[in-house]
């Protein structure tokens, strides 16, 4: 079996599909920026306020979440985040980064996105100390996002290729 990207590369299409890709990675980093913001708002983003919002609070009068409740965020999440990650890994896989790189980025990006998934469920029913892990799985996602970013966005508009040569010819 051939893998897809053996011939296709970003730094060789045209401006309109690279155009295409910006635009997506872009509003990826709007959406994890939103998702950072909202997780500010609910949370401080302390280890206490995380916990504090799974486990309930006396201090701030909340209430534990219910089963409910992270079953419908579990169920939301489990559909969207691995999506995203895996166009985002695609995206990655159409460089010229050292396959080395993008094994690590698709682990990284996945296990950050489990660890993610299975952290409320631990703090709410286990104990509060799996904030570490829905931490953890936060850094892991952020940094393989980054990265996954960066490096297709660096290719496709700062590094020159044979057809981004007869481009700025015509």
């Amino acid at each position: 079996m051939r893998n897809f990207n053996t011939r296709f590369r970003l730094r060789d299409t045209d401006r309109h599909i690279r155009f295409v890709y910006t635009l997506f990675l872009l509003l990826m980093l709007v959406g994890f920026g939103f998702s950072f913001f909202w997780a500010h708002s609910m949370t401080g983003l302390s280890p206490q306020g995380i916990a504090d919002h799974y486990r309930g609070s006396d201090a701030t009068f909340g209430e534990p979440m219910s089963f409910r409740e992270l079953a419908e965020i579990t169920h939301f999440h489990l559909f969207t985040m691995p999506v995203v990650f895996m166009i985002l890994v695609h995206v990655l896989y159409l460089t010229i980064a050292s396959n080395r790189l993008k094994v690590l980025m698709t682990w990284m990006g996945f296990g950050g996105v489990m660890l993610d998934l299975l952290s409320p469920w631990l703090i709410r029913y286990v104990s509060p100390a799996f904030v570490v892990t829905m931490l953890t799985g936060d850094l892991m996602m952020s940094i393989s996002f980054l990265i996954m970013m960066a490096i297709p966005l660096y290719e496709m508009w700062f590094i020159g290729s044979p057809l981004m040569a007869k481009e700025a010819s015509e």
